[in-house]
């Protein structure tokens, strides 16, 4: 795995990669949850979630670089959390759908996502989607030619995850330090 190489000049930032191993491993367990979520009785009290398992599924396929399968999955995923009022779900769904579109190069689609992301992140007060979103965000920045906002992002982000001690922390950092020089 590899969540701390972040070279300014290569395309998409510090992505997050997975062996190809990996990723097949991870697309198998979580189209697995999903089939299982489907089969479930929903009327019984620790039945898997359907959405849920959809927003993880999508999420390991933006990772192996399957970003149209990904969005395919993420933006009905937004679309039914929105309906349901399920803030949680909908702050993750956005989250996957605006890192899926930012990797297939839709920019213009992934920053609205990445904006409404944070925004119910902040006001549900649920820190740990916030870093997770504003560590994507600072991602998205920096490949969008934002080097100055995607600092703050990323500085936002480490101050979270410094304070919950969120190992994640050290590649968040490992970000700010190339976008600003200290090494």
């Amino acid at each position: 795995m590899n969540d701390t190489h972040f070279v300014l000049g290569v395309r998409h930032f510090g992505r997050f990669t997975r062996s190809r191993d990996e990723n097949d491993a991870a697309i198998a367990e979580a189209r697995d949850a999903l089939v299982s979520a489907v089969d479930a009785d929903p009327g019984q009290p620790d039945a898997p979630d359907v959405l849920d398992a959809t927003v993880d599924l999508a999420e390991a396929l933006t990772v192996a670089h399957r970003e149209p399968e990904a969005v395919a999955l993420a933006a009905p995923a937004v679309a039914l959390a929105r309906e349901a009022g399920r803030a949680e779900t909908l702050g993750w769904a956005l989250l996957v759908l605006a890192t899926a579109e930012h990797y297939a190069d839709l920019p213009a689609d992934a920053e609205p996502h990445f904006v409404e992301a944070l925004t119910v992140a902040r006001t549900s007060g649920d820190e740990v989607l916030e870093h997770h979103t504003l560590h994507h965000l600072g991602r998205f920045l920096v490949d969008t030619e934002r080097a100055d906002d995607a600092i703050l992002a990323f500085e936002a982000a480490l101050e979270i995850r410094e304070r919950l001690g969120e190992p994640r922390a050290a590649g968040t950092r490992a970000a700010v330090e190339a976008l600003t020089g200290d090494r």
